[in-house]
């Protein structure tokens, strides 16, 4: 099999290129990879970069680590940055976003913890001998004494709901309506 040959990367003379639609197609390359190189500096040495382009057609770019006017004012009066909350350049933003993400596996592990528990009393809870038995099986008074314990379980389970909805809109982990999402009014027939 024969390989076919490409010219691969090589070095281009710098000069202007002579088709408008090329010029352009080679200033939308350019200058992701130079942001992307900015955002990479600014990443590996922690200084603030404002960069201003305009395209061929006038249009313009900019990139900024920081905010872009608070690092021209700064150019422009050779004064020392103000940091406020929203332009640290340090990164208040991610230490805010590691702060809840830390909080959330602590509330994860616990939830595990408590799954765990849950599960261990789940399987130390004594089952009535005819649970496992077939409803056509059982006598009235099994199946009375099944109707309510199932009704006592769908209070309790409705109970929980709320606690986790109010607990989740807290948190802001749980839609505000996740409660009225779920119907735990199925009527239940007296008919058993």
């Amino acid at each position: 099999m024969a390989r076919k040959r490409t010219a691969g990367r090589r070095k281009i003379e710098i000069q202007l290129i002579e088709s408008k639609q090329a010029r352009q197609v080679a200033f939308s390359k350019r200058r992701f990879g130079l942001f992307k190189k900015a955002s990479e500096i600014c990443t590996l040495t922690g200084c603030n970069i404002a960069i201003v382009v305009f395209s061929p057609s006038g249009k313009p770019f900019s990139f900024g680590n920081g905010c872009v006017n608070t690092i021209i004012q700064r150019f422009l009066c050779q004064s020392p940055i103000e940091v406020n909350g929203d332009q640290d350049p340090h990164g208040s933003i991610c230490s805010k976003l590691h702060q809840q993400y830390t909080e959330l596996c602590k509330l994860l592990d616990a939830e595990k913890i408590r799954a765990k528990e849950l599960d261990l009393q789940g399987t130390t809870c004594q089952k009535p001998s005819w649970f496992d038995v077939p409803v056509y099986e059982l006598s009235l008074d099994q199946l009375m004494e099944s109707k309510r314990r199932m009704e006592e379980l769908r209070e309790k389970i409705a109970e929980r709901v709320n606690e986790l909805s109010v607990m989740g809109s807290a948190l802001t982990l749980a839609p505000p309506n996740y409660a009225r999402e779920i119907d735990l009014n199925v009527a239940i027939t007296e008919e058993i």
